[in-house]
C-alpha cells in the first residue's frame, strides 16, 4: 500500500492488526499500533483496541491486555473488547482476569450464551466444579441454554 501512496485507513488498520494477532505477531502489532496515530493520524476506535486485547490474549500477555483495558483506552470497554480478554484467558486458563472479564460481559451482555459457556470452560479447566455449577444456575435463572 505504502509503495503505491496509499494510506491505510481505520478498516484497513482493523484487519492488519486481527492479522497480526492471529498469526502471533506480537511486536507487529504492537508497532503497527503505536504508528497508527503518530504516523496516519487515525483516531483508534473500539476495535483497533479489542484487537489488541486480542493479540496479547492470545500470545499469553494477559497482563498487557488487561492493562490495556483499565488504563489505556479513551473510553470504557464495550463487548468485544471485554470478550477478547476472555478468550485469552480461556485459551491460557487465566481464572482471576477471566472472572473479571466475565464479570462486565454479564453486565454488558447479560444474554450471550457464549460469554458464559467460556467461563465455565475456564472453571472445568481449573478443576473449580462448584463455580461450573454456579454458572450453570445463573444461566438458568436467566433463562438461557446451557
Amino acid at each position: 500500500m505504502l509503495k503505491c501512496r496509499t494510506l491505510p485507513n481505520s478498516v484497513t488498520l482493523v484487519s492488519f492488526l486481527s492479522a497480526c494477532a492471529h498469526l502471533g505477531m506480537v511486536k507487529d502489532g504492537e508497532r503497527l499500533f503505536s504508528m497508527m496515530r503518530e504516523r496516519y493520524g487515525i483516531r483508534l476506535i473500539m476495535e483497533h483496541y479489542a484487537c489488541m486485547v486480542n493479540l496479547y490474549g492470545r500470545a499469553g500477555s494477559l497482563d498487557e491486555a488487561f492493562d490495556i483495558i483499565v488504563n489505556k483506552m479513551e473510553f470504557e470497554a464495550g463487548p468485544t473488547v471485554w470478550g477478547a480478554l476472555l478468550y485469552g484467558c480461556y485459551l491460557h486458563n487465566n481464572v482471576d482476569i477471566g472472572e473479571t472479564a466475565a464479570t462486565r460481559l454479564f453486565e454488558l451482555e447479560p444474554d450471550n450464551e457464549h460469554n458464559f459457556e467460556l467461563l465455565i470452560r475456564i472453571y472445568c479447566n481449573a478443576g473449580r466444579s462448584k463455580d461450573v455449577e454456579r454458572i450453570r444456575l445463573m444461566m438458568f435463572e436467566r433463562g438461557l441454554d446451557l
